[in-house]
């Protein structure tokens, strides 16, 4: 591999991963709910994946600092995957084998994404290339083919979605061969994590950013977990309509993964992240006046918009207001919190909500949350906190 290839293989690979995505995980909750299942039944499998998550990933990063087996961890996980999925097809609408199908499939998915983040992120600072522009491929990637393939699922059946996976990320792993194997420091990363985390939960200006991170979060996991399943309710020509609106979402990101840096240097990051989560709330209470699909697309630009600034805003915030031992701590317990805590509450509770009372007072009773969050944003906003020191290049 020459060196020009080395160094822009990492865009490839992530342009590959994210249409890999793009083939299977706007489309699972509305097969679901084709196979029969209910909104609760649907909120506790979305659920299985950030709780396992929750408990797998640290083994498996364990396993990485360990041995350095960070390329084959890859491997195994890129090739797996996508059969695992395939077996919810033999599961006859049986609950539990959707249960235990839904286990094992988070046990070997919950590692690509942190593996694939962090590589993408070491990569960049290591040629000098910004992260953002790296991962924007993978928004571009996803964009250009949700859209195809919604249109592809509604001409020849959603299930083919099963196979497009299998394609995908049989590409993937094959891309995963070329990756070279990095020198990995064992032993380390994790041995004082626990250390590094209980002074952080002490610290009461981290547990009041963790506490409206978490209120703001709600809405997306909701929207992770019940989005396809909303838009199904209107009829129609769901897949095509799901890859249309996710393909704006995408698209969105990438200016607003572009400008974010500048945008929170120019704002700073709690006002950032108190006018997103007030957007937010703008956003959620649209969907629960179940509005026609031209006010949808204009709905999913927000969520595009609002998903980037936030998560840089946040990951920013949490990297800079802590010690520089606890940093990558920090990180972690940001991300924590705004995809596995908030995620298993949201897509249990949010099932239940939906069998009770509907869409409508799911999207209200989130927007009331995300506006909760904009609040206790605002006032952290109010507490002396550490002076802005920098943006972080790579986001």
């Amino acid at each position: 591999m020459s060196a020009f290839v080395r160094k822009y293989f990492l865009h490839i690979y992530n342009y590959f991963f994210y249409l890999a995505h793009a083939a299977f995980l706007p489309f699972i909750g509305y097969w679901f709910a084709e196979e029969g299942l209910n909104a609760q039944q649907i909120g506790l499998l979305f659920s299985i994946g950030p709780l396992v998550g929750f408990l797998v990933q640290p083994i498996w990063g364990m396993l990485i600092d360990t041995f350095g087996v960070t390329k084959l961890i890859l491997i195994i996980s890129t090739s797996l995957t996508p059969w695992i999925a395939l077996s919810y097809q033999l599961a006859d609408q049986n609950f539990l084998y959707y249960i235990l199908i839904s286990v094992v499939l988070a046990v070997f998915a919950s590692t690509t994404v942190p593996i694939i983040d962090a590589m993408t992120v070491r990569h960049a600072k290591q040629n000098n290339l910004s992260y953002g522009t790296i991962r924007v491929l993978g928004s571009i990637s996803f964009s250009l083919s949700v859209t195809l393939l919604g249109w592809l699922y509604n001409r020849s059946g959603i299930s083919l979605m099963f196979s497009v996976y299998i394609v995908t990320m049989s590409m993937m792993c094959a891309l995963t061969f070329f990756i070279k194997k990095e020198e990995h420091p064992r032993g380390t990363a994790r041995s004082g994590m626990l250390k590094q985390m209980i002074p952080l939960l002490k610290e009461p200006k981290f547990l009041l950013f963790l506490l409206p991170v978490f209120l703001a979060a709600i809405g997306p996991q909701l929207h992770n977990a019940f989005y396809s399943v909303y838009i199904s309710q209107f009829g129609g020509d769901v897949s095509g309509r799901l890859g249309q609106l996710y393909a704006v979402s995408a698209l969105t990101e990438i200016p607003v993964f572009f400008f974010s840096g500048y945008v929170i240097k120019k704002f700073g990051y709690v006002p950032t992240l108190a006018a997103v989560s007030a957007v937010g709330a703008i956003r959620w209470f649209i969907l629960s006046l179940e509005p026609s699909f031209g006010i949808l697309v204009f709905n999913q630009v927000l969520a595009g918009s609002t998903y980037a600034l936030f998560f840089a805003a946040g990951i920013n915030y949490a990297y800079d207001m802590s010690p520089e031992s606890t940093k990558t701590t920090a990180h972690s317990l940001f991300i924590v919190v705004y995809t596995n805590i908030a995620g298993i509450l949201a897509s249990n509770v949010g099932g239940w909500v939906i069998e009770v009372g509907g869409f409508t007072i799911l999207f209200e009773s989130a927007a009331f949350l995300s506006l909760l969050g904009a609040i206790g944003f605002i006032l952290l906003g109010r507490r002396k906190v550490a002076p802005f020191q920098h943006t972080q290049k790579n986001y």
